[in-house]
């Protein structure tokens, strides 16, 4: 009697050692986790750089659309987004997509430029750009502010103008202010335009 609680307590420290080793994994079992051979880079940017070239610009050639609005107006479009992005600082870094766009409603005929992200620095009127085609004298050109309000958005006064020059030039360079940025050019490879 006096070996059976003995006994019992060997028989529950040998059960609890082999409970241990089955419950370890064996060399048999372990799988290799998957890992990227190459791991991501930090996106470091000089902060003298304007822009850059980056995949997520995509096709820099002119895009038509043509649809029905809400009022039942048809609209065109005519669009091309710059081959660099747009480098800001905080809050707006990561990169910026320009795009240049050309739109008739009706008699209505705009031209604005939209950026992804940023604000352009501007009144409601009288916002000023230097605008150079083909390496050609750069002119001073007015922009307005978008009617609901939008900071990333500008439309082109001299509207006319533009469209003319546009037709014929391949290359637009845009000399631009961004509200806490500084100037910023934006280029537009324009050839081929036909409206």
């Amino acid at each position: 009697m006096r070996f059976l609680p003995y006994v019992l307590s060997l028989t529950l420290i040998w059960g609890c050692s082999t409970k241990e080793k089955t419950s370890q994994p064996t060399m048999t079992d372990q799988r290799p986790t998957k890992t990227d051979p190459t791991p991501p880079q930090p996106h470091t940017t000089s902060p003298i750089a304007a822009h850059q070239t980056d995949s997520r610009v995509g096709n820099s050639t002119w895009q038509y659309s043509k649809r029905v609005d809400n009022e039942g107006r048809t609209v065109y479009k005519a669009s091309i987004t710059s081959p660099t992005l747009l480098e800001f600082d905080f809050p707006y870094n990561g990169g910026s997509l320009a795009t240049l766009t050309i739109r008739k409603r009706d008699t209505d005929t705009h031209v604005y430029i939209q950026v992804s992200k940023g604000q352009f620095n501007r009144s409601f009127q009288e916002g000023k750009a230097r605008v150079r085609f083909d390496g050609h004298a750069p002119f001073t050109y007015t922009f307005s502010a978008a009617e609901n309000g939008s900071a990333n958005v500008i439309f082109f006064d001299s509207e006319k103008a533009l469209i003319k020059q546009l037709k014929t030039a391949r290359t637009m360079l845009i000399d631009v202010d961004f509200a806490g940025q500084g100037t910023r050019q934006i280029e537009f490879r324009t050839a081929g335009l036909k409206w």
